[in-house]
């Protein structure tokens, strides 16, 4: 992707991220972190439930954010979340998947 003009606000903010290994789920781009002294600034990093994710790791941008994910757990945040939230409404532990 180098040479890539991209507006951050259109094309990474709010995607969906994809684990390029199994192509599942792995959350959201909650913000992207910027090297102002490039010129044009550049996106170092993507930001996904609290953590960052280097922008080397894209391997494609579409209507998602496709990411090579190996050795990072995003799914963290997301098991947090299911433990303290979800597991605590009424029949969601044996709700059908």
């Amino acid at each position: 992707m180098a040479g890539r003009v991209l507006h951050a606000q259109l094309h990474l903010l709010d995607r969906q991220l994809i684990d390029q290994a199994d192509g599942h789920l792995a959350g959201k781009v909650d913000d992207v972190v910027l090297d102002l002294d490039a010129d044009p600034p550049v996106v170092t990093a993507l930001v996904s439930a609290r953590r960052e994710i280097s922008a080397r790791r894209i391997t494609d941008l579409g209507t998602a954010v496709t990411v090579d994910a190996e050795g990072l757990d995003l799914d963290r945040y997301d098991d947090r979340v299911e433990r303290a939230v979800i597991d605590k409404i009424p029949g969601a532990g044996h709700a059908a998947e």
